[in-house]
């Protein structure tokens, strides 16, 4: 053992944990590390992928098959802790091109146009529907525009209703009448023509 020891000297060790250190991160199993949380698994004559992970992934898998010179390229997206079936059939080889996040996980791709996107506001209403102190119902225009109101009113038995637009002035409002009607509602409005 004295033999074994001493031709093993400190740099000789050194090196041999250098080369195994090497070999391990250089090893097919060093690539399905902390990144890749997604793997195909053949399954007869088709292939399953399968998500590790407990985030959501979008894998891109290439299909070469033969006799063909261009591969396949299809884009999926699998959630955390699931699998799916791809739909490659017959002979061909598949393989997992790029793994990304998901849109809204951590690490998921930036919209490069548009870093920093906005929700759309809402068009900005101006005629809303109160209740005047007769008990009657009133279409109120708070902006400074003239505005064109279509309303529906409903019986009770519900059924088609009956539509009628209205005129509203600007910062005013008009009394709508129910004509027998259960329900009146405000469909839309438009700038007046």
């Amino acid at each position: 053992m004295k033999v074994v020891f001493n031709a093993l000297s400190a740099p000789g060790l050194m090196l041999l944990a250098g080369l195994a250190f090497i070999a391990l991160v250089l090893s097919p199993v060093a690539e399905a590390a902390p990144d890749k949380c997604t793997r195909l698994v053949p399954t007869g004559a088709r292939e399953n992928l399968i998500n590790e992970c407990s985030k959501c992934r979008i894998v891109n898998i290439t299909r070469k098959r033969p006799g063909n010179e261009m591969p396949v390229t299809r884009s999926f997206n699998i959630q955390p802790k699931s699998q799916i079936t791809v739909p490659f059939l017959g002979p061909g080889r598949s393989r997992i091109t790029s793994e990304l996040p998901c849109k809204g996980e951590p690490g998921a791709a930036e919209n490069l146009a548009d870093p920093n996107p906005r929700k759309k506001k809402a068009p900005e209403t101006c005629v809303g529907m109160q209740r005047s102190l007769g008990g009657g119902i009133s279409l109120v225009n708070k902006c400074k525009k003239c505005k064109a109101a279509l309303i529906e009113r409903q019986s009770k038995a519900g059924g088609e209703g009956k539509r009628q637009a209205y005129r509203v002035s600007p910062q005013s409002a008009i009394e709508v009448l129910s004509n027998g009607a259960a329900k009146i509602a405000l469909l839309a409005e438009v700038d007046c023509p």
